[in-house]
């Protein structure tokens, strides 16, 4: 009776010590607040704890006993049972990050799955969801940040480069008018200087006929300057230079239209004079190059004068760096059989909208430079050749400051079509 009394009272003490592991255990479930699951190699739910846990999908007992497939969605089902079967084929714990729709808000969970012998694991689960929704606020946050960065550093070389723009522009003005002074000098003396050579001519011809020349000393200084010659030949010289003056005061005119660039203020503006200035300033650059211009009749442009001017000199310098490009890469009978042209049309379209086409038979672009062209920075030139700004700021300008349209067609090897729409009123 002793030995039986002494082995009830060692049951009885067991029985309680599991009592209060189990008590233990339950506390530390409730305290730690994760998702403990033990589920079977076919994803079958056998053990929940804790019973409580506000995360979890169902109720345990809406759980216990069926498959993850017939409690959650289907396709996260058979991710989750593949990981079990991973962990069950490697012996080795997988960790995983997933999300479930949980009182009507996304709840994330970080998931240790580990083997217990040979057909179940035990799936510890802990809500991370305050965590990840700190990591997408540093995520936006991060992004916010290099978005603004990216903002200054294109607004500081947008500032240096309209500084220099402006800089440039008001060099051209004061080298027009340095240049005007005297060019209208010297033009201006033209005409009377040909009607005083006319008169000394007509006086030599006087003094030939009525034989006042005859005098040695005159006949023989007739003859060394070659008289008839330099009658002959005078005027012509005199018209030579009455098209050079022309043709200086036509330049100064370009460089005082093309010096619009620091104007800031809207204008009604002949877009011809524009582009027809552009063209004279890049002149150097265009002599192995055909330009045609295909002008419509357009109205006056409401538009920042200046900054057009910009706008056609990025456009034109593109086409002809595009050409330069082509040239390159073809042998001497194919650039002289394949001339680079530039044309430039304009129309009216819709009675409300000025189009400005520049097209171009240099190298072309593929679909992924297109897609890039305009943005900032970006360029296909070399080291030094090109900051990657000239179309970015085109099209600001174009878009932003004028309410229009820029646009870009290409093909490699073809070449390039730029488009530009702009409303005549703004």
């Amino acid at each position: 009776m002793t030995s039986e009394a002494g082995d009830i009272n060692k049951y009885q003490k067991t029985e309680e010590s599991l009592q209060d592991s189990q008590i233990e255990l339950l506390a530390l479930f409730n305290a730690i607040h994760d998702v403990i699951l033990v589920l079977n190699a076919e994803g079958r739910y056998l053990k929940i704890a804790p019973s409580s846990a506000p995360s979890l999908y169902k109720p345990p007992a809406e759980m216990v006993g069926k498959t993850m497939h017939e409690v959650l969605p289907h396709a996260f089902a058979d991710n989750f049972l593949n990981c079990i079967q991973q962990t069950l084929g490697t012996k080795k714990t997988v960790k995983i990050e997933y999300s479930l729709p949980i009182s009507d808000q996304v709840v994330w969970f970080e998931a240790s799955i580990a083997a217990m012998g040979e057909d179940k694991v035990v799936v510890v689960a802990r809500d991370i969801s305050d965590r990840k929704r700190l990591e997408d606020q540093l995520r936006q946050q991060a992004q916010d940040l290099e978005q603004t960065l990216q903002e200054l550093k294109l607004t500081q070389t947008q500032m240096i480069h309209s500084e220099k723009m402006s800089s440039l522009g008001q060099l051209v003005a004061g080298v027009a008018h340095e240049i005007n002074n005297p060019v209208n000098f010297i033009h201006g003396n033209l005409n009377p200087l040909q009607e005083y050579i006319q008169d000394l001519l007509r006086l030599t011809e006087l003094y030939q006929k009525y034989g006042l020349s005859n005098q040695p000393e005159i006949q023989e200084l007739i003859e060394e300057i070659d008289l008839e010659y330099i009658k002959e030949d005078l005027p012509k010289t005199l018209n030579s230079m009455t098209v050079g003056t022309q043709r200086i005061r036509q330049i100064v005119l370009s460089l005082r239209t093309f010096s619009r660039i620091d104007e800031a203020e809207f204008k009604e503006v002949d877009i011809h004079e524009g582009i027809n200035s552009t063209l004279m300033i890049l002149k150097h650059r265009l002599q192995d190059i055909e330009v045609i211009t295909d002008y419509g009749k357009l109205p006056l442009l409401e538009c920042y004068a200046g900054e057009m001017n910009q706008v056609f000199i990025n456009v034109l310098v593109n086409a002809i760096d595009a050409i330069e490009q082509r040239k390159l890469q073809q042998r001497v009978a194919q650039i002289y059989d394949n001339i680079g042209k530039i044309k430039v049309q304009t129309r009216v379209v819709d009675s409300q909208w000025i189009k400005i086409s520049i097209i171009d038979n240099g190298i072309g672009m593929n679909d992924d430079i297109q897609k890039q062209i305009m943005n900032p920075f970006f360029t296909t030139k070399p080291i030094g050749k090109g900051t990657g700004l000239g179309m970015s700021i085109s099209y600001q300008i174009i878009t932003e400051r004028h309410g229009g349209k820029f646009e870009c067609y290409s093909n490699p090897e073809k070449g390039t079509e730029f488009i530009i729409q702009i409303p005549i009123h703004q």
